[in-house]
């Protein structure tokens, strides 16, 4: 997906944000905020906003000499999101269909995202209360239960560290499958890198892989050759989030998308609305439905 105008603000918004999330004397803000307009004025449009925030945030580690910025909000939502592990698995083994109610609760974990919310213990609260109820695609969710279903190798592309959590817990509900869960190569925004994923108890569900970069998406051009060869090589991959869904809706293979909609512009691209729950399949995913 290419990066809108509607994605410079916001943009923007999250540098300011992160930029101050590193403790740097308010005097030292502006500079690195005229350096990040610079590079947002030399970026290529027709690359995708997870391409254009990785330049911002190396920027942002750079001169701030910090090296995870968001490192303290990502250790407060796993620890929020372990608080809830035990009730929510309960929950999930209650259900008349287990899978789809896992699928339920690793969307609700997307709202763990603090590069557009601020932390927020009861935002948390409030969405695992709609989690059974919340409109969603059942017709998608049937097609990517029979996906699973028939898949013996699939990859699950983590998107924040806090929702890593619910990951686990869907993970649980795919069966004797080999699952490897991907992670950022170093740390970007609140993305979960391999000790989020440690520490979410996901080294005892599947592989864990790092996929070499640092964008807050997955850049296939920048990923690792490890990563690169087990994306190839699943019969089926699940992305999670926007930036995952932003940086892989175009890659031509087969992808589902699970994801909150979050702004204006991956509501117009997906037809939906602000605060929309998601399951997208990738165009090839689609046309192989079709028997393109």
């Amino acid at each position: 997906m290419q990066t809108y105008p509607d994605c410079i603000p916001c943009l923007l918004q999250q540098a300011l944000k992160a930029t101050r999330l590193c403790g740097i004397n308010e005097c030292r803000v502006f500079p690195v905020m005229k350096r990040i307009l610079r590079c947002m004025a030399n970026f290529d449009p027709d690359l995708s906003p997870p391409e254009m925030a990785m330049y911002i945030h190396r920027i942002i580690r750079g001169e701030c000499g910090n090296p995870d910025p968001y490192s303290g909000m990502k250790h407060q939502a796993i620890a929020a999101a372990l608080g809830h592990e035990s009730r929510i698995r309960q929950m999930i083994m209650a259900s008349e269909t287990p899978f789809r109610a896992a699928v339920r609760f690793a969307l609700v974990g997307n709202v763990l995202d603090f590069a557009i919310f601020d932390w927020n213990p009861q935002r948390l609260e409030e969405q695992l209360e709609l989690a059974l109820h919340q409109p969603l695609d059942e017709t998608a969710l049937t097609r990517l239960e029979k996906e699973v279903e028939s898949a013996t190798k699939i990859m699950v592309l983590g998107d924040n560290a806090g929702e890593s959590v619910f990951d686990k817990l869907l993970i649980e509900q795919l069966g004797r499958k080999q699952v490897t869960y991907a992670v950022r190569g170093n740390p970007t925004i609140n993305d979960v890198t391999m000790a989020d994923a440690v520490a979410s108890g996901l080294n005892n569900t599947a592989k864990l892989l790092g996929n070499g970069s640092d964008a807050p998406g997955t850049l296939l051009e920048r990923v690792s050759g490890e990563f690169r060869r087990e994306f190839d090589s699943a019969d089926l991959v699940i992305a999670k989030g926007q930036g995952n869904y932003e940086s892989l809706s175009n890659s031509g293979r087969r992808i589902f998308f699970l994801t909150q909609v979050k702004c204006p512009v991956i509501a117009r691209d997906l037809q939906k609305r602000i605060g929309d729950w998601v399951i997208a399949e990738s165009k090839a995913t689609v046309n192989s439905q079709c028997g393109a």
